[in-house]
């Protein structure tokens, strides 16, 4: 699965992708590992710890979430994960994952995890369309070609959401 991330996120929008199951805590310590940190925690003890985290080392993995909530907690205490913004963010990670997944070769269910915590976190928004119903039916074993459904869904998705996909890009 191609990550959503491309290492100039800052450390909220990572945790955002984190939350709703967009990025796994693998991606967290490639994004350290990649990324160039402002001032503001550059030297921040938990960023440090993820950006010298080894990828292949699973005490580092099950930590990296700790370290991310806990940069973001003690660096930007005004972030809220339920906001406007941050439901703003979450929308167009979970546009470029699900656009991902038309080009990549991931697993149908990897996909569909972002539903439920979406839900969790902002009701059920109305950018989400018609992907409950594409992600029913749909489990760890399901293969993509018994989840056809699931391209026209997505693809139904970012037709409806070309404005917001064109804002990004510029």
């Amino acid at each position: 699965m191609k990550s959503v991330l491309e290492g100039h996120e800052n450390p909220t929008t990572v945790l955002i992708a984190r939350e709703i199951n967009a990025i796994s805590d693998l991606d967290i310590i490639i994004w350290a590992n990649r990324h160039r940190p402002s001032e503001s925690y550059a030297d921040d003890a938990d960023f440090l710890n993820l950006a010298r985290s080894n990828p292949r080392n699973e005490s580092n993995l099950g930590k990296a979430r700790q370290h991310l909530d806990e940069l973001v907690g003690r660096r930007f205490p005004a972030f809220s994960l339920t906001s406007k913004e941050s439901e703003e963010i979450a929308r167009s990670i979970f546009l470029r994952r699900i656009r991902a997944y038309l080009d990549d070769a991931s697993k149908p269910f990897q996909t569909c995890r972002m539903l439920s915590p979406i839900e969790s976190l902002y009701g059920y928004p109305e950018w989400l369309g018609d992907f409950d119903n594409g992600c029913d039916w749909i489990d760890q074993r399901t293969e993509r070609e018994h989840a056809r459904h699931l391209h026209d869904v997505i693809a139904a998705l970012l037709a409806a959401n070309r404005t917001h996909l064109s804002l990004e890009k510029s």
